[in-house]
């Protein structure tokens, strides 16, 4: 990415923004509230376009957004994006038959188990409480192992073993050559990444 800029309700919101990130490195991005990092992951989710600027994601131009392989690409916003009416089980089954793969109701089982979710499988999302709740969006953004991975505050308000838990998978997914991009305030988490941004007033700095 090179001098990114994208605008939001009619406000410049991210200005000059640039980085390289490749197969199997992390990048995090960090700063104050409102500072451009979650527009930035969502432009390279092919999300929201840019107006300024220019780069690619999964060889795909970044100013065409609406060409960005979403189906590569694993999204994990802040906010839990399951359907909270309906169980784990039937949510993590629509988004494999989404995705397209095969296989869906085995590849939704062993994510479950490998990830502890097994005893919960049966219960609506919205009765999870929410480190149960953030396990299931992990899992509902990993199942099709994409090559690149947007994660919005993936360990906020998780206790410490399961933070842990979450460094572990984050580990095993780097160190298979998938890409990381991650927007974090924890220590611990910004030492585990290759490069950091810190955002400030829609700039964005190495650190």
């Amino acid at each position: 990415m090179r001098d990114l800029a994208a605008r939001y309700r009619g406000r410049t919101v991210i200005r000059g923004v640039s980085f390289v990130l490749r197969a199997g490195e992390r990048l995090a991005l960090t700063g104050a509230n409102g500072s451009g990092k979650t527009t930035t992951l969502r432009m390279l989710a092919g999300l929201v376009a840019p107006v300024a600027g220019s780069g690619h994601v999964l060889g795909a131009d970044v100013r065409r957004f609406r060409a960005i392989p979403r189906g590569r690409i694993g999204y994990m916003p802040q906010t839990i994006g399951l359907y909270p009416e309906l169980d784990v089980w039937t949510n993590l089954l629509f988004r494999a038959r989404v995705l397209g793969l095969a296989d869906p109701a085995g590849v939704v089982a062993r994510a479950l188990d490998s990830h502890g979710l097994g005893d919960h499988a049966r219960t609506r999302v919205g009765h999870l409480s929410g480190g149960w709740a953030r396990r299931a969006q992990w899992v509902a953004s990993v199942l099709h192992r994409p090559p690149l991975l947007l994660l919005d505050e993936p360990t906020a308000g998780l206790d410490s073993a399961t933070h842990g838990e979450f460094r572990s998978w984050l580990d095993r997914f780097a160190a298979d050559g998938h890409a990381i991009v991650l927007i974090t305030h924890n220590a611990v988490d910004l030492a585990t990444c290759d490069r950091v941004l810190h955002f400030r007033d829609g700039r964005a700095d190495p650190v």
